[in-house]
This record gives structure tokens, sequence and C-alpha cells, in this order.
């Protein structure tokens, strides 16, 4: 019993604060860009990153909880 306790209480630490988000939500990037919510796993977040740059692409790219928290706002 204790190891399913500590499993619990490691993917709560590591999904962080992931309810607060859902799918096709706009974001806020460090720069002011918005970006979208495009997937969510049990503990990360892909994020649709639209082109900054005349020369730039539009992507997709995962975060986990952490990375997502320090570059994004909702």
């Amino acid at each position: 019993m204790e190891n399913i306790k500590y499993i619990k209480e490691k993917m709560d630490e590591f999904a962080m604060n992931i309810d607060d988000f859902s799918v096709g939500q706009f974001v806020k990037d460090l720069d002011m860009v918005e970006c979208e919510i495009t997937k969510k796993g049990l503990n990360n977040i892909e994020v649709l990153i639209k082109k900054k740059t005349k020369v730039g692409i539009n992507h997709k790219q995962w975060f986990n909880m952490q990375h997502f928290n320090r570059r994004f706002k909702k």
C-alpha cells in the first residue's frame, strides 16, 4: 500500500496544475503571443506555437508541467 501512495504523490507532483487547462484553450507565451493547447497527457501538454517571424513556422511542442508553467500564462 505504501508503494501506491508514493506513486500517487509523485503523479500529483508531476501533473501539478494540469487540470486547470483544457484542449482548445489559448495561453500566452512569454512574449505575449497567443498559443493553443492541442493535446494533454497525464503530466504534459502539447502547445501549437504560431510562427513569430516571416520566415518562421507554426509548430507543436510538448511541455512537462514545470516547463509549461514557466513559459505560459492563462
